[in-house]
């Protein structure tokens, strides 16, 4: 186990913070069915530093600080802001009523939309207030 000094432990806890979304890019663990590319999304990072992810496949391992590598992906990819901007575009509802974006989302077959909806609704909001993709 590699030791992780009280300022680096600060800043993976501000990097990964929970809700975050992330991306495995290897773990050195041979039982596990987790797979470089895997999505999840952070719950919480221990004192040790591991980062304790709830992956899409309902795995909930944790990456090792210092062991496994995970990097945090864009909240928003451009898939999604172009979705989000169709939808705005129909001018069927209004981009607050969530569970109406949902639906239109799904209706166009978005459901890369629908899914982020879903997962992380406050940078959805976020996003329909300021414009932020981050």
């Amino acid at each position: 186990m590699i030791n992780i000094t009280k300022e680096t432990l600060e800043q993976r806890r501000a990097e990964y913070k929970k809700g975050t979304r992330v991306e495995l890019i290897s773990m050195n663990d041979p039982y596990t069915s987790l797979k470089s590319g895997d999505l999840g999304t952070v719950d919480f990072v221990d004192d040790t530093g591991s980062v304790f992810v709830n992956w899409d496949n309902g795995s909930t391992l944790g990456a090792v600080y210092g062991v496994d590598s995970i990097k945090c992906i864009s909240k928003i990819s451009d898939t999604i802001k172009t979705q989000i901007l169709a939808v705005r575009n129909t001018g069927k509802t209004n981009m607050f009523d969530i569970k109406a974006v949902f639906e239109i989302a799904m209706e166009m077959s978005f459901h890369e939309l629908a899914d982020f909806i879903f997962m992380d609704t406050k940078a959805y909001t976020n996003f329909i207030l300021t414009g932020e993709t981050a």
